[in-house]
C-alpha cells in the first residue's frame, strides 16, 4: 500500500460460511514504505501494544475559562511561517464533523492555556487546522492528513520532517510530552527547577513516531489461513480513535507476489515444478487509484494443481487467474461537493481480493516411454525422411529429363 500508513492499515478476512475476522495481526508483518522510493525502501513497523487511548473530559468551569482561548488557527497562508518561527510546535489537524476532533478541541485549548504559563512558553506553540476549510485544503493535502484528529510535532523550525503523536489525549499527557520533547539547549536556558525529571518509559510505550512530508505507505508481508470456500480479504484503514479523511485517502498498491498454497508445501521443490509468475497472476504488478472514494477490486479464480513426478512423489499447490476493477459506489453521487461526505466511515477506500476455489483440478503427470516405443518412433522418423527425399529426387529427375527433351 503506497499511501496508506501502517498505523491504520488493517487486514480483514471473511467468507461465505460466516467467518469474519478483522484486523488480522497473526503472521502479518508491516514495514513502512518511503513514498519517494516505493516498495524498494522499507523500515520495520513495530505494532503498538493494545493500549486504549485515554481521553480527558473537560469540566464545566474549565470550559468557561478556555472559551475565549487565543489558540492559533492555522491555514495555508501562515502555516509554513508559523512552523519556522518556533522551536517546538504541536498542530492538531481535524474537522468539525469528526467526533474525535470535537472531543479533543477543549483539551487542546486547555493544554495551550497551561503551556502559556510555563517558563518555556516562548519556545513552544500549539495550533489547529480545520481541514474542511477552503483556505486549509492545500496544507492538509500536502501533509497527507488521512485521519482526524492527526497531531503532528514539528521541531527545529522545520516543516518537512515531523512526528505523529500517538499518546493519550489529556492535557497532562500533552504537557509531559512537550517538556520531554523540548530541545536540550532550550532546557539549559530555562531555569532547571522549572522542568520535571523525565519519566521512565516502558519498552512498549510509544508516544510519537517519525513521519515524512513525502507521505508514508505500508508493505504487508505474511500469510493467512483460509477455508476452501469463496471469500475475500481486504486491506483498508481502521482505527478506534480516529475518523478518516476519505476524500484524500489513496489505496494504490503494488503486489510483489500473492500465492495460494497448502500449509505443508515445500517451496524448494515447487520452484522446480512451477515458476512464481506461473503460480501468481499478480506477480510484481501495480494498481493505481484514479478516482476518490474508490475500491480497488481483484477477482481471483483459484484452481488446485497436482504434479505427479516419475518417482511417485505428488506436489500440490494452487494456481489462479485474476481480473481487476476500480469500483466507485453510485450512492456517492449524492455526496458530491459536500463536506459531510466524510462522515460515512463505511465508504473508506480499500483494496479487496475476492477468491473462489474451483472444484476442477489440474493434474500434470510425468510418464516414461518404453524402449520399443522409442525404436518405433525412430524408425518412423527415418522412414518419413527417406520418403520425402525420394519424392524430391523423383521431381528433380523428371524435371531434368523434360528439359533435355525440349532442348
Amino acid at each position: 500500500m503506497e499511501r496508506l500508513p501502517c498505523q491504520f492499515a488493517s487486514v480483514d478476512v471473511s467468507d461465505v460460511m460466516g467467518t469474519s475476522v478483522t484486523n488480522v495481526t497473526q503472521h502479518i508483518i508491516k514495514f513502512k514504505v518511503a513514498a519517494d522510493k516505493g516498495h524498494r525502501d522499507v523500515t520495520y513497523f513495530a505494532e503498538r501494544a493494545d493500549k486504549e487511548i485515554v481521553h480527558e473530559d473537560v469540566e464545566g468551569h474549565e470550559l468557561e475559562i478556555i472559551e475565549h482561548s487565543q489558540l492559533p488557527q492555522l491555514h495555508d497562508a501562515i502555516f509554513e511561517q508559523f512552523i519556522k518561527s518556533h522551536d517546538l510546535v504541536l498542530v492538531a489537524f481535524g474537522a468539525p464533523w469528526c467526533p474525535w476532533s470535537q472531543r479533543l478541541d477543549p483539551v487542546w485549548r486547555k493544554t495551550w492555556e497551561v503551556l502559556r504559563q510555563k517558563p518555556y512558553a516562548q519556545w513552544v506553540r500549539m495550533g489547529k487546522v480545520d481541514c474542511t476549510a477552503d483556505n486549509s485544503h492545500a496544507t492538509c493535502q500536502k501533509h497527507h492528513i488521512h485521519a482526524f484528529p492527526t497531531i503532528r510535532i514539528y521541531r527545529h523550525r522545520q516543516s518537512h520532517s515531523h512526528e505523529n503523536y500517538l499518546g493519550d489525549r489529556t492535557s497532562e499527557a500533552f504537557t509531559e510530552f512537550v517538556e520531554e520533547a523540548l530541545p536540550r539547549h532550550l532546557q539549559g536556558v530555562v531555569a532547571p527547577h522549572a522542568l520535571p525529571e523525565p519519566k521512565a518509559k516502558t519498552t512498549n510505550q510509544i508516544d510519537a513516531e517519525s513521519h515524512s512530508l513525502d507521505g508514508e505507505g505500508c508493505q504487508l508481508t505474511g500469510s493467512l489461513q483460509i477455508s476452501r470456500v469463496p471469500g475475500n480479504f481486504r486491506i483498508s484503514a481502521q482505527s478506534d480513535s480516529h475518523s478518516f479523511n476519505t476524500r484524500v485517502m489513496n489505496v494504490s498498491h503494488h503486489v510483489d507476489k500473492l500465492l495460494f498454497g497448502y500449509t505443508n508445501e515445500r517451496p524448494g521443490k515447487l520452484h522446480h515444478v512451477l515458476k512464481l509468475e506461473e503460480r501468481s497472476s499478480l506477480y510484481q504488478m501495480s494498481f493505481m487509484m484514479h478516482q476518490e472514494l474508490a475500491t480497488l477490486k481483484h477477482y481471483l479464480k483459484v484452481v488446485p494443481f497436482h504434479h505427479h513426478s516419475l518417482n511417485g512423489e505428488v506436489t500440490q499447490t494452487y494456481l489462479y487467474k485474476a481480473n481487476y476493477n476500480e469500483y466507485r459506489p453510485r450512492k456517492l453521487e449524492w455526496f458530491e461537493g459536500k463536506a459531510d461526505a466524510h462522515v460515512d466511515t463505511q465508504l473508506v477506500p480499500n483494496a479487496v481480493f475476492y477468491y473462489d476455489i474451483s472444484p476442477v483440478k489440474v493434474v500434470v503427470q510425468e510418464e516414461t516411454q518404453a524402449f520399443a516405443s522409442f525404436i518405433t518412433k525412430i524408425c518412423a522418423v527415418i522412414g518419413g525422411i527417406y520418403t520425402v527425399v525420394g519424392l524430391f529426387d523423383n521431381v528433380i529427375y523428371h524435371s531434368s529429363q523434360g528439359m533435355k527433351k525440349l532442348a
